[in-house]
């Protein structure tokens, strides 16, 4: 049995003029009829379902850059690793000759580092700046993939210092300004310095000169020597890194007492980003939870809008089955109809979501030195529980009452 709605297109193509065939209607069952003679309608669900993306994925990727700034803002140690000395004036000989004998070793250069804070979308985190030998500075800029886009390295013995742009404009100087980097909460040194150089293209780092640094202390028994470990190849780093950490855990295994190695601290990559991590575990769990009731809020209320708009249109497809439709057909009718919205609702989410936060980045984030997280897998995973909830409130219901409709009773218009 040929349905009724292509009779009726056949009909109205026959006998309109030709230039009203020319914007001729489509058919009534296509998914497209609705919401092109019923934009007004459509819109509210559409834009729910939109701001709720937008919501969902603006949330996540931002708790996304609360990780992005700890891994961002050390990201210079998965070029070289520290060896520090914690509570002890130095690091213990024999552990010092242990490091010096793994042949995968390029060089250990002398630094004395000091603690800075930064900025982050999460608060203040401390960074270190390491005291060098100028001479030492080229090979470090160059091993953590910068290079000096303005001014120059520190000179021996000057007040200077020579950091990343992002660092620069996070702190709030400028090529030539001057900063000083007192901190109660940290072992710093207190006389003010001058930036002489800037760096970009690699991880953020800052450098100064190593006599400067430790005459600017104002107590020497805080001093603490650190030294960086090179590698021959970065590749090698893991290996390395995983030797030595060994000596650090089995000491007697290398011929170590325990004492040797108990005020010795050695940091990876992964040990200081965890080691953040570990101290924002609480701060995690409370933007992990406040995250999960705002996608479940924003996600049910969107389903709820979904299933009135979808109920106040039962009359419509009571009419249609009336007019000798299929309830298969226009159930099918209304899956397209649903998925389309939806999938469409979705991507104009995202799509506003990544302009939102591209104009964020440009006009407020990177001028101040923050971070901010590029939309990721993540973050598309948390957005789909809207579409989902929206897709099962409306579609089971409507569905449901599509099949128990009475045709006669819409007629009669009861």
């Amino acid at each position: 049995m040929t349905d009724f709605s292509e009779a009726q297109t056949t009909i109205e193509t026959t006998t309109l003029p030709h230039s009203q065939r020319s914007a001729q209607l489509l058919p009534p069952l296509s998914p497209l009829t609705y919401y092109r003679r019923n934009v007004g309608r459509s819109l509210p669900i559409g834009g729910a379902i939109m701001i709720s993306v937008f919501l969902i994925a603006g949330i996540v990727t931002l708790l996304n850059s609360v990780d992005d700034s700890i891994t961002g803002n050390y990201g210079f140690v998965r070029h070289f690793s520290v060896l520090v000395a914690q509570l002890e004036r130095d690091v213990a000989p024999p552990l010092k000759a242990r490091v010096r004998s793994e042949k995968r070793l390029k060089r250990i250069i002398n630094a004395v580092p000091y603690l800075r804070s930064i900025k982050t979308v999460f608060g203040e985190l401390p960074v270190p700046i390491y005291g060098l030998d100028p001479a030492d500075m080229p090979e470090i800029i160059a091993l953590t993939g910068n290079k000096i886009v303005q001014g120059r390295i520190p000179q021996p013995g000057k007040n200077e210092i020579i950091l990343s742009r992002q660092w620069a404009n996070n702190i709030g100087v400028k090529l030539g300004s001057t900063f000083a980097n007192s901190d109660e909460r940290f072992p710093t040194i207190t006389e003010a310095q001058k930036v002489v150089g800037l760096l970009d293209g690699g991880s953020n780092l800052a450098l100064s000169d190593i006599d400067f640094v430790i005459s600017a202390f104002p107590d020497v028994n805080v001093i603490r020597p650190a030294y960086l470990l090179i590698p021959k190849n970065t590749k090698d780093l893991p290996a390395i890194n995983k030797r030595i950490d060994d000596f650090m855990k089995n000491p007697k295994k290398y011929n170590l007492s325990r004492s040797q190695v108990r005020y010795a601290k050695f940091f990876t990559h992964e040990q200081m980003v965890e080691e953040v991590r570990k101290s924002l575990g609480y701060f995690f769990n409370f933007l992990a939870i406040a995250d999960a009731l705002v996608i479940g809020a924003v996600a049910l209320l969107s389903g709820f809008l979904a299933n009135i708009y979808f109920e106040n249109r039962l009359g419509e497809f009571g009419l249609l089955l009336a007019m000798g439709f299929q309830r298969a057909r226009l159930a099918k009718r209304l899956l397209i109809e649903t998925g389309a919205l939806i999938l469409v609702s979705w991507l104009m989410g995202l799509a506003l979501t990544w302009a939102v936060l591209q104009l964020l980045d440009v006009y407020f984030m990177e001028p101040r030195g923050l971070i901010l997280a590029q939309i990721n897998s993540l973050a598309l995973l948390y957005t789909l529980p809207t579409p989902f909830l929206v897709g099962i409130a409306s579609l089971g219901t409507v569905l449901l009452r599509l099949y128990r409709l009475d045709a006669i009773t819409i007629m009669e218009r009861r």
